[in-house]
């Protein structure tokens, strides 16, 4: 006959706590906890395509990645594929863009998917996850949204890494198409460029070097859908260590009301923006907060000055908060002291 165990006050407040935590994860959001854990979890399941080349691993070190610049908007030749070998030297957790990843300005859905197969290639050499963030050259239209939802799945989204929060937003939502004659122009460039990159140099500074940088960005869009979508990230993320934001075109500098809401969204919280689209690197504190647009990683200038170049941003969470290093490709070398670039600015 087995004996009757009559349980303790210590096993009693075990198994009390045994059943809190089950009903806590019962009825935690379907995308996960609110601090975020150290390994990679989308916000939402996916349910398909992803938008990376893999899921980053936790080496129990702390969180560290690299952002790049646009590579398109008219991309110079060899720079993109040398800085993936380049910036794989610096053994990130991953690599994240501002979006502009290809040349766009296609409605035929096979140029397109060539477009991609041919940016894909280039990422070869680096040994590191790719995430991948829209711009304006990649979403011009609803062809070009539907290869991306094909190929990367959705154009919003978000994960948590290493009890950091980041939310991949889409500055093309909808997105604005591009008038004929403005797109075959702009493929004209590229041929050139293609074909007789000093030629092509030139024709960059005839044009876009004498070309006013705008005061305010006209064409920001965030819809009604994305900004929810913020708004129950951040509801159910709310003790994450940091919060990272990337979206193309950048959006403080707009009139878009939209995005001021999603800024009163994040401003209660430890948050850094990074953003690209006007080939410049510009730096800025807004209300305690860093704000980035990112110059170039391949693609052509727009303007003369100090913020031109050919660059990544490599950002490591410290316990104080994010740390930045802006390395130039020019600058960053193997043991033999080889860049492996020649046109980069």
């Amino acid at each position: 006959m087995r004996a009757c165990v009559t349980p303790t006050a210590t096993a009693r407040y075990r198994w009390a706590r045994l059943a809190l935590a089950a009903f806590a994860m019962a009825a935690a959001p379907a995308w996960g906890g609110g601090a975020g854990g150290g390994r990679f979890a989308p916000l939402t399941p996916m349910g398909g395509a992803e938008p990376w080349t893999a899921r980053p691993t936790d080496d129990g070190g702390p969180l560290r990645f690299a952002v790049i610049g646009d590579r398109t908007g008219v991309a110079r030749p060899g720079v993109f594929p040398q800085a993936m070998k380049q910036i794989d030297w610096l053994a990130p957790d991953f690599v994240i863009p501002v979006g502009d990843l290809i040349e766009g300005y296609e409605d035929d859905p096979a140029k397109v998917n060539q477009e991609w197969d041919e940016f894909e290639g280039f990422l070869k050499p680096l040994n590191r996850p790719f995430i991948f963030v829209p711009g304006n050259h990649d979403l011009t239209n609803a062809t070009e949204l539907a290869v991306w939802r094909a190929r990367h799945g959705p154009p919003y989204y978000g994960f948590t890494f290493k009890h950091a929060l980041f939310l991949v937003l889409d500055t093309e939502d909808p997105p604005l198409p591009v008038a004929p004659a403005g797109a075959a122009s702009f493929h004209a460039l590229v041929d050139l460029m293609n074909r007789d990159p000093e030629a092509g140099d030139r024709e960059v500074e005839r044009t876009y070097f004498t070309r006013p940088a705008p005061a305010v960005e006209t064409d920001v869009h965030f819809s009604d859908a994305q900004v929810e979508f913020v708004r129950q990230a951040l509801a159910a993320h709310p003790n994450v260590r940091w919060t990272f934001v990337f979206f193309h075109k950048p959006a403080w500098k707009s009139d878009s009301t939209n995005w001021r809401r999603i800024a009163a969204l994040l401003a209660a919280r430890s948050y850094t923006v990074f953003a690209g689209h006007l080939h410049y690197y510009e730096h800025t504190v807004h209300e305690g907060h860093d704000y980035f647009d990112m110059a170039t990683t391949g693609a052509i200038a727009h303007r003369a000055g100090p913020g031109t170049m050919d660059h990544t941003l490599l950002v490591t969470l410290t316990p104080k908060g994010p740390a930045f290093a802006n390395i130039r490709l020019g600058g960053l070398s193997d043991a033999d002291n080889h860049t492996g670039q020649v046109r980069a600015h």
